[in-house]
């Protein structure tokens, strides 16, 4: 059997694949109609919500969908409404907040009536973050809204999560973690409708604003499969890991190290050809 090259390992980066590049070649050299925001909500909840190898429960508690920008305009219109000092994430979080002196509070220690901002599933856990169910708790306890940032569904498998649970208020996900960061496009799920700038975008201009963003999301949906990634390369993702002395993760894309626990991108060696192969 041909090796895999090891040194192709370490940073973590999105699945790049030929098909996936071949969209965007496609989308500018190809003509296309305009979709409306019903169509495109309609559209990306059906694409979103039905995945057949990750287990999410609860979207029909979130009857609120409007369409965001990537899931950084979703967690920032929080940060907008709220302030640098009114919300709260998680250690190991996501490099943003980190950026804005954001470095993340310990469970346990999280503030009372203070909105928490946290992605599920989480990379360097390889799933959903081991203390969840305690966070979840502790959020009840005092009474905390969560919100999470959900924008590595799109590569994951064997994600099992319950977002009924009323302390958790909104949502979000995104095609960009599909080689997609050229059309950041997805949708936010809420409880109730609040006012922020994602608001204001759906339902103040109406239709009449990001139409060639929504197309080129339905472009995308209807030629990527809502499980392409471990659909195309779950067993190569098993092969790599089996071959480099690695533990699978539950992001196709990533491994982790069996002596130091800590993850690392596999995503080169999904797609890179190898000696031997074709």
């Amino acid at each position: 059997m041909a090796k895999f090259n090891k040194n192709l390992i370490g940073k973590i980066t999105s699945l790049s694949d030929e098909h996936l590049r071949s969209i965007k070649h496609r989308w500018y050299q190809e003509s296309h109609k305009d979709i409306n925001k019903n169509q495109f909500i309609a559209q990306a909840k059906d694409w979103f919500e039905n995945s057949s190898i990750n287990d999410i429960q609860g979207y029909n508690k979130f009857p609120v969908v409007d369409v965001i920008q990537g899931c950084t305009q979703f967690f920032e219109s929080i940060i907008l409404k709220h302030g640098l000092n009114g919300f709260q994430t998680l250690p190991i979080e996501y490099a943003y907040y980190s950026l804005m002196g954001k470095y993340g509070t310990e469970p346990g220690d999280l503030q009372p009536n203070k909105p928490l901002l946290i992605s599920l599933p989480h990379y360097a856990s390889g799933g959903i973050r081991p203390e969840w169910e305690d966070v979840l708790k502790e959020c009840e306890q005092k009474n905390i809204d969560i919100h999470i940032d959900m924008a590595w569904m799109v590569k994951s498998r064997d994600i099992a999560l319950d977002l009924a649970h009323p302390n958790i208020k909104s949502f979000g996900m995104s095609l960009s973690k599909l080689s997609m960061e050229w059309n950041r496009i997805g949708l936010r799920w809420s409880r109730q409708q609040s006012m922020d700038a994602i608001t204001i975008m759906n339902y103040y201009y109406k239709g009449s604003i990001n139409l060639s963003n929504m197309a080129c999301g339905s472009f995308i949906m209807n030629n990527v499969e809502r499980d392409y990634a471990w659909n195309n390369y779950g067993n190569l993702h098993y092969e790599i890991c089996n071959d480099l002395d690695l533990e699978p993760t539950k992001f196709v894309h990533v491994a982790r190290l069996k002596e130091s626990g800590g993850v690392v991108g596999i995503g080169r060696l999904l797609t890179e050809p190898r000696p031997g192969k074709v």
